[in-house]
């Protein structure tokens, strides 16, 4: 426990490198939720000695740290992953969480019988700080199901978690040295951490990355049916919508040639059947008559196909 607190002090109090907390709000996504910094644990209980426990950080939607459980080490998986943590700061963290996952599994599974826990089973827990209050959030599930949270000042049962989450809070709660290191790791080091992972990782965060769609067949829903699935991958960020659309500007595209070629044979077709009712001999006014009702009808068709034109033009752009 002394060494613990060490590695806690060393944490909350690193020196000359520190990061102002209002350096949460040098960046924020538009039209997003307000940036994350969580912390996933898996610990699964296969009896009472055999425990497998995996963690990882995400930076939003963005998987930024990885636990190795073989080497007890953490994973850096991006250049930036270290935000504007010291070295130092760093392996003070590595080697809380190494305490905390070797005292977590030893602890759970003494306490198994005390609280009815039945193998198998698994823990999750999620816990971490956001840029906006409530900034700090602890929950744990059991099997599956949310069983107890840390609520700034003490643990909580979830709803219907039942009796059992109401006894494992009872114990938690008598461990004030716990819920102070808790309050300050998550309300003070993680919002530090990520001010610096967003200052370190801003290009990256910022980047836009167009989605990649593709249809593949379904199982069939009956008889001469036929099932699209429509697959939209390796966007960024993670806002988007998909919407379907019958036919597509492929088809606009030929009936709007079909429309134009078949009017201009009509054109044709009607000019040359006007020249073969105007008489070979008629002169003067009579000419002239024929003449212009020929112009105003080739006029009326010119009017009638832009106008038609101008119909598929505008609803395309509708539909880009």
């Amino acid at each position: 426990m002394l060494l613990l607190f060490l590695l806690f002090e060393g944490l909350c109090c690193p020196g000359e490198n520190t990061a102002a907390p209002q350096a949460l709000q040098s960046y924020h996504p538009a039209a997003e939720e307000p940036l994350s910094f969580r912390m996933l644990q898996t610990s699964s209980f296969a009896n009472h000695s055999w425990a497998h426990s995996e963690g990882s950080g995400w930076l939003g939607d963005l998987q930024t740290h990885g636990w190795d459980t073989v080497m007890g080490t953490i994973r850096f998986l991006k250049p930036w992953s270290h935000g504007n943590f010291s070295k130092q700061e760093l392996k003070n963290l590595q080697s809380l969480f190494q305490l905390y996952f070797h005292g977590f599994i030893q602890i759970v599974q003494a306490s198994a019988g005390q609280f009815q826990l039945e193998y198998p089973f698994e823990i999750q827990i999620l816990a971490g700080c956001r840029m906006n209050a409530p900034q700090i959030f602890l929950n744990m599930a059991y099997q599956g199901s949310d069983f107890l949270s840390f609520q700034g000042i003490s643990w909580e049962p979830s709803p219907g978690a039942g009796i059992r989450a109401q006894n494992v809070c009872k114990v938690l709660n008598r461990y004030l040295d716990i819920k102070e290191i808790l309050q300050s790791l998550l309300g003070h080091t993680c919002p530090r951490f990520l001010a610096g992972l967003m200052e370190a990782g801003e290009s990256e965060l910022k980047r836009k990355v167009k989605p990649e769609a593709w249809l593949s067949r379904g199982p069939s829903p009956g008889p001469g049916r036929l099932q699209l699935v429509c697959h939209v991958s390796g966007f960024y960020p993670k806002p988007m919508w998909v919407m379907w659309m019958r036919g597509g500007y492929s088809v606009f595209l030929i009936l709007i040639c079909l429309t134009v070629i078949v009017n201009l044979v009509i054109l044709i077709v009607v000019d040359l059947w006007l020249k073969k009712q105007s008489p070979v001999f008629s002169m003067g006014d009579n000419t002239r008559d024929t003449n212009n009702s020929r112009h105003h009808f080739c006029l009326a068709q010119v009017s009638w196909i832009k106008n038609r034109f101008l119909k598929w033009k505008t609803r395309l752009n509708q539909l880009s």
